[in-house]
């Protein structure tokens, strides 16, 4: 997530396997903090996967709000004039990109991913994740347990990432950004895939229902289909 508190004020959610490493990289080249311009910045790795109402209790004061914040109405109405914003992507093409990107990526299998290496094979995975610890884990919860709260949502704008050139295109102009300037910020982190993700499904329908009860809510809100 980045919080910036100067004009333009934004807040940037960071769903997972969402673009958001090319996302937060840019606008961190564009827009940032004066006290996170340095890399060994603690807080801002610790916590870059934070739901909006995790964002606005924890770092209340970074969005005007005093030291002791007694309600989420509160904290959403004195973060009003930040664009609170984040990404969203099919669920199907994303538990593709959740396991090929875990499951090989140096840095994730360091830190906290390398239990997925149980799983020999992707339907493996999907089979087993509404019964497995890795269905609440934050780096594979829903895009609404970031957006929403209470069945309503409180960023203000949810882009797709299926139109992911496109989007941010629009996001560069809502912020006023330079467009062109786009990937200047970092490189994309690309796991070993298939671009098409229904490749990996085979015409698998338990597959396919699997990943469709994992994320529901999601399907509902957002109108994913797997075709």
């Amino acid at each position: 997530m980045l919080i910036h508190e100067h004009n333009p004020h934004y807040i940037f959610v960071a769903v997972p396997k969402t673009g958001t490493t090319s996302i937060n990289n840019f606008l961190k080249y564009q827009h940032v903090m004066p006290f996170l311009t340095s890399k060994k910045c603690k807080w801002l790795s610790r916590d870059y996967h934070l739901s909006i109402m995790e964002i606005l209790r924890n770092y209340h004061t970074h969005i005007g709000y005093g030291t002791d914040p007694r309600s989420n109405s509160a904290l959403i109405r004195t973060a009003s004039k930040f664009y609170k914003f984040a990404f969203h992507r099919n669920p199907w093409d994303r538990m593709v990109s959740f396991y090929t990107d875990y499951t090989t990526g140096p840095l994730h299998l360091k830190s906290w991913s390398s239990p997925l290496l149980k799983y020999k094979t992707f339907k493996e995975f999907v089979m087993d994740f509404n019964q497995s610890e890795w269905r609440h884990h934050k780096n594979f919860k829903p895009t609404n347990e970031y957006t929403h709260h209470g069945g309503v949502q409180i960023v203000d704008h949810i882009y797709r990432y299926n139109n992911y050139e496109q989007e941010v295109f629009d996001l560069c102009e809502k912020l006023k950004l330079n467009f062109a300037l786009f990937r200047q910020g970092g490189i994309n982190r690309k796991a070993p895939r298939e671009i098409n993700y229904r490749e990996y499904y085979s015409h698998d329908q338990p597959m396919i229902d699997a990943v469709a009860e994992a994320f529901k809510e999601d399907i509902e809100i957002f109108g994913d289909t797997f075709d």
